[in-house]
Formats: C-alpha cells, structure tokens, sequence
C-alpha cells in the first residue's frame, strides 16, 4: 500500500526518469532507511543508478560508529556503493547550519564526480507540517512559507527531489516494520532543546487534540500558497527582465519607472530574485529590509543609499535602482540608520550602533549620543559642499579634517560623516567628533568602529 502511495506520487511530480543516477542522503534513521530500500526496489524495474551518502558528524559518539556500521552493511548487503564523509564543527557559527552546507557540498561534489543527476532526500509530510510553521514563527517570505518542494535545481544538472513529501512520519515506520529494515534513532531528536523537536514533541500535538485533520489543513494551505506564490513568481520575471538596464557580475540596474507601479506582492518577489541573484545568496530579505526598500522607491529623495548587508548595497538614483557589491566608485550615498545593528560603510569600515542605557567608556573609535526624537534616527553620508563641524573652539571645515588627518584625495569623496534628523554633523566617523552634550538622558546611543 505504501509502496503505490510513494510510486503514484513520484510518477505524478516526475521525479524520477529512466537513466537517472542518484545519490540518495542515508543518516541510518527511520527515514532515510525506508527511502534507501524503497529505491532499491524501484530500480529493479527502471533503468536508474543510485549511490548511498552518509556522512558522519561525531557529536553522538559510539551512536554515530553504529549509525555507519548500520548503513555500511546494510549497503554491501544490497550490492549499493556507499560514500563516507567526516564533518568535524570547528567553527562558532551555527552547527545545524555548517552542517547542513557542508552535507550539502558533500552531495553535490559526489554528483559531479560519479556524473549522478540528482540527490534524494527522505522528507515526509511530518517534515514538510513542521517546516512551513517553524518559518511561521521565524519570519520568512512569501516563497518561504509554501515549504519545501519536491523537487528543485540545486546545481547546474543536479536537481534535490523528496519522493516521500506525500507519505508519514508513521507510514514509514510501519514500511520499515513491515520490510524488515534497520535504523536506529538519533537521540538528539528527542531533545525538545532544539525548536523543530519541541515543535514536534509539544506543539503540534497539541494542535492536533483541536484539529485532528492538521496535516491536512496545513497542506491545503500550502497548496494554495503555491499556487498564488507561482503566479507572482511568473509577473515578478516579466517585470523584471523588462526593467533591468544593467546586468554584471557586481552590479544589477533597474528601471524604476517600470516597477512603481506594479502591485507590491510582485515588488516583493522581484526584490528577493534581484538578491538571490547580486548577492548569490549570501544576503537574507528580510520582510522589514524589503519593506525599507520599498519605503524608499516611493521615497520623494531623488537619491538614497542602504547597506543590505555582507557588503553589498541598494542605491537609489532618481529613476534607477542600483544593487552593487561595495560603494568605491559611489561619490554619493546616504546610509540611513534606521535600526541597531552593524553597518559596512562605502570606505569599508564597520560600525556597531547599540541602544544602551548608561554611559560607557569611548575612545577616537567610538561616540556616545543621546537617544531622542532630534538625534533618531541617524544619517551616514559623504561629504557636501561647505560642510563643518561644531567644535569646542567653533565650527570646523570638513576638508581641514580631512588634511590634517592626512586623508588621500580618492578616499575623501565616500569617507563616512555621521548627521542627526536634523543634517546636524556630529561625526566623521574615525577623525572628528562634535561637541554635543550627553548629559540628562536615560538612553543613549553608542557608535564604534571596528
């Protein structure tokens, strides 16, 4: 029975053609295991390859050692080559995020080294449930929030494909019972630590006890956020190749007057593909950055800059828009701060800007101001005709500054000067403060450069 579930889903979505080669991702659990032997199977009657993937991440100890064995000789077993890799965490970033990238890398390096075409994943429906609320709850896009597909291009020739979307938690366990298969169950999975487990442990359990029928509720949901999701994709690539002016490896340039005046669920998704594409993925859109950008489209300012972050940044030129890596050949821009957070300015500095509520300590490397409706929020800008600054002694040219802090000519233009609501220069961040008074206030702001 489930077995012709899992075909008729497959056929359905075309997920799998005659002569594909596939690296199928094992981890020794219920899940992977069921697809490893549902595959086997499957390719008695086609012409398809698969190659088992496991790579082993040593945080379980002797669990993992099993885990390997299990799959190793399960594999032998079955005449299925195997592939091993070691992932080691060094790093302090996120560990499910490192090893996610690194399985990942792993799996598309042995497509292209064994010329396989496609990488399986054992997702089920309990997966797909638990993903679309996890976003719910995190903050994501449109596109986000229809969960995950089944099937997608991952690299050039290697589409990921999850035969097992349609099927549950519960039918695969049953599968295995039923065929006899091993797996062992990964004890960090009962961990309600993690917020995918406590979801699954807690909260949908819950929801379940109000709605039985929730796995299909959800889907019915997700199915029509496709299909709205689709139809905008389709309008967003048609505006978009009609605006682009400009398309390089470091810099994209749209036509605004193409975009005005599309409707803003489309602006949406054509600001996501632009940062997909400029940034390769490397910058999030966030729902408030997209919002800020949009916000400053409509913006009657002719020109307006934004730090998007890692580096890259959105320029607005009266009727152009302007995504490029760095500003260095920008003489003007306007960074408008309007968060907390860290800012990569045009010279290539970064600053922190932290809300704190006593005063700190500060050196030529950082500022202290108050925080009020006449500071808040702040400018970053490059130089302007006729600018000074307000010293203790009076008001100071910015080109002295510049001169006496021996500054070069070319760094001069897109060098980094700090103004309140008002244009009022409190900063040339790095060189020269204003005299302002910090006294009598409950909050402060705090600027450093690193």
């Amino acid at each position: 029975m489930y077995s012709e579930k899992i075909y008729t889903y497959i056929k359905g979505h075309n997920l799998i053609q005659e002569k594909d080669k596939i690296v199928v991702a094992v981890s020794g659990g219920p899940d992977s295991m069921c697809l490893l032997h549902y595959l086997i199977n499957y390719k008695k009657n086609t012409k398809i390859e698969i190659i088992a993937a496991h790579v082993n991440h040593h945080t379980r100890g002797i669990e993992n050692v099993v885990e390997q064995k299990l799959i190793e000789k399960f594999c032998e077993e079955n005449n299925i080559d195997i592939y091993v890799e070691d992932f080691i965490y060094k790093s302090n970033k996120n560990f499910h995020d490192e090893a996610r990238k690194f399985r990942y890398d792993f799996f598309v390096s042995l497509c292209k080294k064994l010329n396989c075409n496609k990488i399986a994943l054992a997702h089920h429906q309990d997966d797909q449930i638990e993903t679309i609320l996890f976003k719910i709850l995190r903050g994501n896009n449109l596109n986000g929030y229809t969960g995950m597909k089944e099937i997608y291009d991952l690299d050039s020739n290697i589409n990921i494909i999850r035969p097992f979307l349609n099927i549950t938690k519960e039918e695969i366990v049953n599968y295995c019972d039923e065929f006899n298969i091993p797996y062992k169950i990964d004890s960090s999975n009962l961990k309600d630590k993690y917020t995918r487990n406590f979801l699954r442990h807690k909260i949908i359990p819950q929801f379940k006890e109000l709605q039985p029928d929730l796995n299909n509720k959800i889907l019915q949901l997700q199915q029509q956020l496709v299909e709205v999701n689709e139809y905008l994709e389709e309008n967003a690539k048609t505006i978009l190749e009609e605006s682009i002016v400009i398309d390089s490896i470091d810099k994209l340039i749209l036509d605004l007057s193409k975009i005005k005046h599309t409707h803003i669920s489309v602006i949406r998704l054509i600001l996501l593909n632009v940062f997909k594409k400029i940034t390769n993925n490397k910058v999030e859109l966030s729902y408030d950055k997209a919002n800020n950008i949009i916000k400053n489209i409509f913006n009657e300012k002719p020109n307006i800059t934004f730090d998007i972050g890692k580096g890259f940044y959105c320029i607005k030129e009266y009727d152009k828009l302007i995504f490029r890596k760095n500003l260095e050949n920008s003489d003007n821009y306007i960074i408008n701060v309007t968060e907390f957070g860290e800012y990569t300015l045009p010279n290539l500095m970064k600053i922190n800007v932290e809300n704190i509520e006593e005063k700190a300590k500060i050196n030529n490397n950082s500022m202290i101001i108050c925080y009020n409706s006449t500071m808040w929020p702040l400018v970053i800008r490059n130089r302007q005709e006729g600018d000074s600054i307000k010293t203790k002694i009076g008001n100071k040219k910015i080109n002295r500054i510049f001169i006496d802090n021996k500054i070069p000519v070319s760094q001069r233009n897109i060098w980094p000067i700090l103004t309140d609501l008002s244009g009022n220069i409190l900063w040339v961040i790095g060189l020269q403060k204003a005299a302002t008074k910090v006294d009598g206030n409950k909050e402060y702001i705090l600027i450093s450069v690193e």
